[in-house]
């Protein structure tokens, strides 16, 4: 009976809905250069330091998925606001607070409890350079 309801309950597992990725944004305003492009390999993730609108020094989620590419995400957990790293077993982006895990090619929850996914960031490749456009993604 009961038992059963709250040990399903508690394993961390979401059955909402996933959102689908969060729409790419277009460049607008100050791009910033967060890494050479060499030291990011295809098919691999990075955190690095950026500048947010409100001055704040904020770390952001990169992940080259082919040559041509660079993705860039908020590393603000879409759960409870915690920070997300590429700190994982798996090849993915890794929230430590509660578990939830994100897709690098798209920013989706793989794992919950988050259920948003995270919020995307602009980018080009310009001189070899990882540019990245931090707007605010409230």
């Amino acid at each position: 009976g009961s038992a059963a309801l709250l040990t399903a309950c508690g394993d961390g597992h979401s059955e909402a809905q996933v959102p689908e990725a969060s729409p790419v944004p277009s460049a607008s305003g100050n791009g910033q250069a967060v890494m050479d492009l060499a030291e990011l390999e295809v098919g691999a993730r990075a955190t690095v330091q950026a500048k947010h609108p409100t001055g704040a020094e904020i770390p952001v989620l990169l992940f080259r998925p082919d040559e041509k590419n660079v993705l860039a995400y908020s590393s603000v957990c879409t759960h409870q606001g915690c920070v997300v790293t590429t700190k994982s077993t798996q090849e993915d982006f890794f929230c430590a607070c509660h578990g939830s895990r994100f897709k690098p090619a798209d920013g989706t929850v793989t794992d919950g409890p988050a259920i948003a996914p995270l919020a995307r960031y602009a980018t080009e490749i310009k001189n070899d350079k990882v540019i990245v456009f931090v707007t605010d993604s409230k």
